[in-house]
């Protein structure tokens, strides 16, 4: 079943869909089945790794897209979720993203410029290893992985090491940011990690945010 339900919002054939109301009945039923069949898809990746949950974070939002001559989002309006789940590992980070990729593709999900996320990885270790003084690699210098497809939902990974302060304040970012159109929202709810918090309490070398995107309402 497709996350997105399509709501029957125009009052007349030749008049703007009305805004929709986030908080109907309609509404929250589609939410909280976009957030069980989000959560599923989040729990099969986490398993994929032998990691420890720091924490679990969630925006949800309605807003307007955009219809004119410039930009046609293909929507008047939409309601979105984005859930995401902070873990952290340890051992070699490249072979555990390489063996990610496996573990994506035996669970449907799909590269649609034909890359995965550990490919990315492996890609620029080395170059990143040569830059370095030391030879490591600090993870937030690696490109953003690639988001990988399965249905309607987006996946995507954002990743750091403990004790590097940048490359957490990018996780923290990343947890709170939306790419979605177009102005602020009419309806928004945010449950984000305190990741300081979470590192705090970490006991692992890498971090790593897992985060999937989906659309509940759409018209």
């Amino acid at each position: 079943m497709s996350l997105a339900i399509v709501a029957a919002l125009l009052i007349s054939n030749c008049g703007p869909p009305s805004q929709p109301d986030p908080l109907s009945a309609s509404a929250v039923e589609a939410r909280t089945e976009g957030m069980q069949q989000m959560t599923v898809a989040l729990n099969e990746v986490v398993a994929t790794f032998h990691g420890q949950v720091l924490g679990e974070s969630s925006i949800d939002e309605c807003y307007q897209g955009q219809r004119n001559y410039k930009v046609d989002t293909g929507y008047d309006y939409r309601c979105s979720l984005l859930m995401s789940v902070l873990i952290a590992i340890d051992g070699d980070f490249r072979i555990q993203m390489l063996d990610l990729d496996e573990a994506l593709e035996k669970l449907g999900w799909q590269s649609r410029n034909g890359e995965w996320p550990g490919q990315l990885v492996e890609e620029y270790w080395d170059l990143r290893a040569g830059e370095s003084a030391d030879g490591r690699v600090w993870l937030s210098r690696l490109p953003a992985p690639h988001s990988v497809f399965r249905d309607d939902l987006r996946l995507l990974f954002d990743y750091a090491d403990v004790v590097d302060d940048q490359g957490i304040e990018s996780i923290d970012r990343a947890q709170q940011s939306t790419l979605w159109c177009c102005g602020l929202p009419f309806f928004e709810s945010r449950q984000p990690i305190d990741v300081d918090r979470a590192v705090a309490a970490a006991s692992h070398e890498y971090l790593i945010l897992i985060t999937v995107e989906g659309h509940y309402l759409e018209s």
